[in-house]
């Protein structure tokens, strides 16, 4: 089962109305407790200005027989029916009464005559505030005033705030949400054109890149990346094509020898001594091409890390002995002499270093002048240990240096010799350098051609996967 996909669009959007939403719905929380915090001061303010009013009244009164006649006053003065009154004798019975709708009122605990009334000696007793106080009435008369406001007339309000209130966070919500999409939407325009852009490029315009000067500044960190991407696949690219190129030229060469001499030789009978000749000169073709084939095999193979770093300590100077001794004969015969100062051990791949090595060697002789010596020496720096191969013969041109390690790459094509390694011992040098973290250089000035492996001083690192191959020498 596929993986369901969400739309970026809609999850920022979404994002964007769930953070309005939280911030409204403070915002929202913030405003009702207010609201009903000065509701209740408010309702507090009156009653107690309530109390002292009615105490006033009572004490400024002739006769409570007055008052009680009157109870039309007390209603007016309340203001609503929301309002109670209740005035008490000393002995309990009850003077006069304002209760419009009826509720079983309370006792709260009654404050002094001389007492100032505050907030804290209101009480709340069900669904109303009282304050009840001691209060002087005609002629001295002690008696007992209550003074109440029922919290209906508040509850309602709040609760037809709140209602709108989660209307407006609602409200809000959908409409961040719908802006936010859209403002998302036109905010991906950049992306979606870069993806039409992405799109008309193919292998025939790989050449093409990204614009990044009309991109916002978020995109043009990975429209430079895409871009250095692009670049790189187009060097792969032709330089696959070349190497493709160059392979197809390398092969055709030994085939195109092997057709002519076997057609030639099935034109007419032979002898037994023509035909070995011919069988001979045959297994020279096949010999070169299975040493290419080799080559590209272990290339292939390196470059996707499938060789394996066997890590051990060298000895440099026995090697430098080794490759000395198998080099000789064909220093030999191109009248030249081999010397190492090699010394110490090196922690790397004995393998790879003896093809590294024996390949350079192998090149050095072969292009090296009759009479001279190549020199295979050891020169430590701080971050480095680096092995150079040194003969001299001719100056390689400084614009040939940087492709000496490409895949097929000859100065002089027409110079092929027997047991060459068709262009591709330099290219597998560069190879098994990479595999140890290492590098190879090369410089070429007045006649002396040096080739550098420079390793780490910490050594090689070891890879995961391997495979196995031929370690023979290119």
């Amino acid at each position: 089962m596929s993986e369901r996909r969400h739309s970026l669009a809609w999850r920022l959007a979404l994002a964007v109305a769930v953070v309005c939403t939280l911030a409204m719905s403070a915002v929202a929380v913030f405003l009702y407790r207010s609201l009903a915090a000065e509701i209740a001061y408010r309702d507090d303010l009156a009653l107690l200005g309530r109390l002292e009013q009615v105490r006033t009244l009572l004490h400024d009164s002739d006769s409570l027989g007055v008052l009680q006649q009157r109870p039309q006053l007390y209603q007016n003065m309340l203001g609503n029916q929301e309002s109670v009154l209740r005035v008490r004798r000393a002995d309990g019975s009850l003077v006069f009464e304002i209760n419009p709708h009826g509720e079983t009122l309370g006792d709260p605990p009654r404050i002094g005559v001389s007492q100032q009334p505050s907030r804290t000696d209101i009480r709340q007793d069900r669904n109303a505030l009282l304050l009840a106080g001691d209060a002087v009435g005609p002629a001295g008369e002690a008696l007992t005033v209550m003074v109440g406001k029922r919290l209906h007339e508040r509850e309602a309000i709040l609760a037809s705030y709140r209602l709108r209130l989660y209307l407006a966070v609602a409200a809000g919500a959908l409409l961040a949400w719908i802006i936010g999409l859209l403002l998302v939407r036109r905010a991906l325009t950049p992306l979606r054109d870069m993806a039409d852009a992405l799109a008309l490029i193919d292998l025939r315009n790989l050449h093409r890149r990204l614009a990044d000067t009309a991109a916002p500044l978020e995109l043009q960190a990975p429209i430079q990346a895409l871009n250095g991407m692009l670049a790189r696949l187009e060097q792969g690219f032709e330089r696959l094509s070349q190497f493709s190129a160059d392979l197809a030229h390398e092969i055709r060469t030994p085939l195109h020898t092997l057709l002519a001499s076997t057609g030639q030789a099935l034109n007419q009978p032979r002898s037994s001594d023509e035909y070995r000749e011919l069988l001979g000169s045959n297994i020279e073709e096949y010999e070169r091409l299975n040493r290419m084939v080799e080559n590209l095999l272990f290339l292939a193979r390196a470059d996707h890390g499938q060789r394996r770093v066997h890590l051990q300590a060298i000895d440099l100077a026995h090697l430098g002995e080794e490759l000395c001794d198998y080099f000789q004969l064909l220093a030999d015969e191109r009248g030249a002499c081999l010397e190492h100062s090699l010394h110490g051990t090196l922690n790397t791949d004995l393998q790879l270093l003896q093809r590294a090595l024996g390949n350079l060697l192998a090149n050095a002789v072969r292009h090296a002048k009759p009479g001279t010596t190549v020199r295979l020496s050891r020169h430590d720096d701080a971050a480095f240990v680096r092995l150079c191969v040194r003969n001299e013969g001719d100056t390689i041109a400084p614009e040939h240096l940087p492709r000496l390690f490409d895949r097929f790459f000859r100065i002089d094509p027409a110079r092929t010799e027997p047991g060459d390694s068709g262009g591709l011992g330099l290219a597998i040098v560069q190879s098994i350098m990479t595999l140890v973290n290492g590098k190879v250089s090369a410089s070429s000035d007045d006649g002396v051609t040096t080739f550098t492996l420079s390793f780490p001083n910490a050594g090689a690192v070891q890879l995961d996967s391997y495979v196995d191959s031929d370690p023979s020498s290119a």
